[in-house]
């Protein structure tokens, strides 16, 4: 199937449709009805229904039944949010438009991950496989009241499913197309008395998704032709392995400790970048906008699944964390106390262009080319490009929080806590450039940047909600947080010329920041089943220091933090019986101070550098809506709807050249859509059941459309995602005992090819992206006993 052309416009759904609210199954209702949900969002437990949020909730045994492995395919189900990475261990999590490109050591998320209410810090251990879940909740808009900074776009967490007083053991064995072969178990159960235990695993294996289609390439400088060790072989491999281990001890009925760890062990090959996309001519085709043309006018063979890379990357990370959870009961509130440890390393390399070694010349000179003397060349020349980029890092993280938390359902329900964290995070980020042709002498050209972080949190915060009749509710939170931050730089070059860095000795720099951020809501009941609610919430992203500095000035110069305030509109309802769940969100969010990530490049540059800045004011505005309908007892169909308008309102940044070599105003971008904020997506889903013997049958088709959206504030349509369609389909038979269950199921089976991230080089002048998995099968069999 060949790459999809670029088009402005995605389709639109003329509907509004979301499917979420229905996937945990938790209370078993009657007939015919939807189950209950019940969230942890606002730290007690509480039904979705009840929460003046928007919150998708998807539960442990969704999950399961349709093989949700990775952390992207739960934006399929999510309204509002985009999932990027620019590998496994750089997550870029957008919700409503706001999310962080920054990935250096000192940088800060738009959106909390956390894992059983412990924040997870480090990005290099946020992505890791999906498994022994009891849910995951999503909460959309500014969370920063009850959890902390970092939360302007929302907050994700992910509940574990906890040990069990009866004995409970599960396996769970699958394989399909592309190598895959996965295995997975679990036992939970008393160990003695009132000690309970679980350990649980996930090894999950499958071969690369690109094959590598170059036999060889010749040296110009040598004449020698030089065979590829890497010919034949499909390349992007996964195998990771991770385990959890519970220990719950109640002593008493008020008392109750819980002993958490967990791991992860990957190692994986990287899936190197294609080209697919240039600015200005190449010097052997004029396709300067058309992905299939540049990709195989510079070597490639018009497919994102294909790779003439002479070498394959690699993603290796190993992660371990321990917690302790104590509960202690008073008559007027539960104590809770959560103190944990955790500890990632990332190890990872890429061929940055998935490009054979003196792949065909590149045009950077004349109308289009760079004024910088170091890149001038012969017209009739130009440059290859090869570059291998790689990265390590290293992550300790302490946290501890306490919280009081009221029973719930009095007049006036509260809960105040304090937090603190702290995190050591060493980082070395490398650019090596074997066959940097037409600039110098030098053969190769490597570059290191060395980063290393302390940071310190911590905040106090409290919430009421003041329950005035049995219709009305009025709830106002309020959280004060202070983040220091103390940052060192150098970087070196081993050899060549220093295009990209200048080479400096470390230089260190101290910060801090703090914010006040509150939120108010009303809640109406207009009937038994129909909530209504409006928010006003602020939020607050630290500060922090770049993550590629070109000099130790850039090293020690620190962005500011980015607030934002929140105006949200909502209804929860359970319509028709409860066999219609509609739920629907109108939200602006005004962002100031943005941080914003780019490639920048004045005219003094020799080549650029990427560059973070507070670049000014932007706004996200749209609305959500989720619908589950339980049509039968048999049929169920269900969706979901955004719409997203997330624009620049006041850019202030530094004005710098556009790809093409014009100097750009920075008024211009005023108006341009704000990185992975596509202005529509949806999804729909129907599911089928039936009796079949002595089990069920049940079937289910999703179908997900997301619009183009950028990776670049330009909006210049080479740094586009394409739009585009996915559809899952599954059928399972389970008996009626519950031990077996098996499970056929197939993923894109439209085989459509899209991309999941993307980075400009040559001053933004050619794309490379990453590509999204294509058309997979597969055949899972669970055991319960």
């Amino acid at each position: 199937m060949r790459i999809r052309d670029l088009y402005p416009h995605g389709r639109r759904l003329p509907g509004l449709f979301v499917a979420a609210s229905a996937l945990v199954l938790v209370v078993p209702p009657a007939a015919a009805q939807l189950e209950e949900v019940v969230v942890t969002a606002q730290k007690r437990e509480e039904s979705l229904q009840e929460v003046s949020v928007a919150i998708t909730a998807v539960g442990g045994e969704f999950i399961r039944d349709n093989d949700i492995a990775q952390f992207g395919e739960l934006a399929e189900t999510t309204p509002g949010m985009v999932f990027s990475a620019f590998s496994v261990g750089q997550p870029e999590i957008a919700i409503r438009g706001m999310s962080t490109k920054e990935d250096g050591a000192a940088a800060s998320d738009a959106t909390v991950v956390s894992v059983d209410g412990v924040y997870i810090a480090a990005r290099t251990a946020q992505v890791f496989d999906i498994f022994d879940l009891d849910r995951v909740e999503v909460l959309r808009g500014p969370q920063s009241t009850l959890y902390g900074k970092n939360t302007v776009a929302g907050a994700i967490n992910f509940v574990t499913a906890k040990a069990t007083a009866d004995t409970v053991v599960r396996l769970r064995q699958t394989a399909g197309s592309y190598g895959r072969f996965d295995t997975a178990g679990l036992v939970s159960g008393k160990i003695a008395g009132n000690v309970y235990g679980k350990f649980s695993f996930s090894r999950r294996k499958h071969d690369g998704y690109l094959t590598n289609i170059l036999p060889s390439w010749t040296d110009p400088n040598s004449g020698f032709v030089v065979q590829n060790p890497e010919y034949g072989r499909r390349q992007g491999e996964s195998d990771t392995f991770n385990w959890r281990a519970h220990l719950r001890f109640e002593p008493n009925d008020q008392l109750d400790l819980t002993l958490m760890l967990d791991g992860a062990d990957d190692k994986n090959g990287a899936t190197n970048r294609e080209p697919v996309g240039s600015i200005g001519p190449l010097h052997n085709c004029g396709c300067a906008s058309d992905p299939i043309a540049v990709n195989v006018a510079l070597g490639g063979a018009g497919n994102l699944h294909t790779t003439l890379a002479e070498t394959e990357g690699f993603m290796d990370r190993e992660v371990l964390g321990v917690s302790l959870v104590s509960n202690y009961r008073f008559d007027f509130a539960t104590w809770t106390n959560t103190v944990s440890w955790r500890d990632s390393d990332f190890d990872w390399a890429e061929d940055s262009e998935g490009l054979p070694p003196f792949a065909p010349w590149i045009d950077l000179t004349g109308a289009s080319g760079n004024p910088g003397p170091l890149l001038k060349a012969a017209a009739s020349r130009g440059f290859t490009f090869d570059v291998t980029n790689s990265a390590t890092e290293e992550s300790k993280q302490f946290t501890v929080e306490s919280r009081l938390v009221s029973p719930g359902g009095a007049t006036v329900d509260w809960l105040v806590g304090l937090f603190y964290s702290s995190e050591d995070i060493e980082r070395r980020e490398g650019f090596n450039f074997p066959t940097l042709g037409g600039t110098g002498p030098n053969a190769n050209s490597n570059y290191n940047s060395f980063q290393d972080l302390d940071g310190e949190s911590w905040a106090a915060f409290a919430q009421a909600t003041w329950n005035a009749t049995e219709r009305f509710a009025l709830t106002g939170g309020v959280r004060y947080s202070n983040d220091d931050k103390t940052f060192t730089a150098s970087n070196q070059a081993i050899s060549g010329i220093p295009l990209l860095i200048r080479v400096f000795s470390p230089v260190t720099a101290s910060e801090s920041w703090s914010s006040v951020d509150w939120r108010v809501a009303a809640d109406f009941r207009a009937t038994e089943n129909i909530l209504l609610y409006g928010s006003i919430a602020t939020g607050y992203k630290a500060g922090g220091f770049p993550g590629s500095p070109t000099t130790a000035l850039a090293a020690t110069t620190p962005f500011d933090e980015e607030t934002v305030t929140s105006y949200e509109l909502g209804m929860k309802s359970d319509l028709l019986g409860r066999r219609l769940r509609l739920n629907v969100a109108l939200f602006q969010t005004d962002i100031e101070d943005l941080q914003v990530t780019r490639f920048f490049q004045p005219a003094t540059s020799t080549f650029g550098e990427f560059l973070t800045e507070n670049a000014g004011e932007a706004e996200s505005k749209g609305a959500e809506v989720e619908v589950t309908w339980q049509a039968t007892d048999a049929l169920r169909f269900g969706g979901s709807y955004t719409y997203l308008d997330a624009k620049f309102t006041n850019f202030t940044g530094l004005p710098s050249r556009e790809p093409d070599g014009t100097v750009l105003d920075p008024a211009a971008f005023n108006g341009k859509r704000l990185r992975q904020s596509p202005e529509n997506m949806y999804n729909l889903y129907g599911q089928f059941s039936v009796d079949a013997g002595n089990g069920k049958i049940t079937a289910r088709v999703d179908f997900s459309h997301t619009d183009e959206y950028f990776f670049d504030p330009s909006n210049h349509p080479i740094t586009a995602s394409w739009a585009h369609d996915i559809w899952n389909a599954r059928v399972a038979y389970e008996t009626n005992d519950g031990r077996w269950r098996f499970s056929l199921w197939g993923k894109n089976l439209g085989d459509e090819q899209y991309i999941t991230h993307l980075f400009t080089q040559r001053g933004g002048r050619i794309a490379f992206a990453l590509p999204g998995d294509p058309r997979t099968w597969g055949v899972t069999v669970d055991y319960s006993l």
